[in-house]
């Protein structure tokens, strides 16, 4: 059976050359994708934040408590005093990961990441310090 073209190939008879690894299973390549994993709690926030600032603020509906759109961005005004201060882990691998990497794409990928988690820590270490209530934007009516 040939081989599959993802594989590896090895060196060619008479050269020395190790084979190429593949760039995800690099030590670099797995830390970026830890990296990655820890952005999707912000997207579960993100996307209904989002949806409902456009729904509420823009089309004007949904004046009272949706489900769908209130759900995660509610749990996120309960978490983040509490929670919040755990982002500073994310961007302490970031750092290391960016120590490491020398491709273009991937730091620059890194460097939105970094400001990601940095966003989401002054957005809570404001919130201690009392600048805001740890209300995110376009709630529903009354609350």
């Amino acid at each position: 059976m040939p081989p599959s073209d993802d594989r590896p190939t090895t060196a060619p008879a008479g050269r020395s050359e190790p084979p190429e690894e593949r760039w995800i299973e690099t030590p670099r390549g797995g830390l970026f994708f830890i990296n990655s994993l820890f952005v999707f709690p912000y997207l579960m926030v993100l996307v209904p934040l989002l949806t409902r600032l456009f729904v509420r603020g823009v089309v004007g509906g949904l004046p009272g408590e949706s489900t769908i759109l209130d759900t995660f961005p509610l749990l996120a005004e309960y978490l983040a005093p509490r929670y919040g201060w755990l982002a500073a882990l994310p961007i302490v691998l970031v750092v290391k990961n960016l120590g490491m990497e020398p491709q273009r794409l991937p730091r620059v990928v890194l460097w939105c990441l970094l400001l990601l988690h940095a966003a989401v820590l002054v957005w809570t270490l404001t919130g201690w310090v009392g600048l805001h209530g740890f209300e995110l934007p376009a709630g529903p009516a009354g609350s």
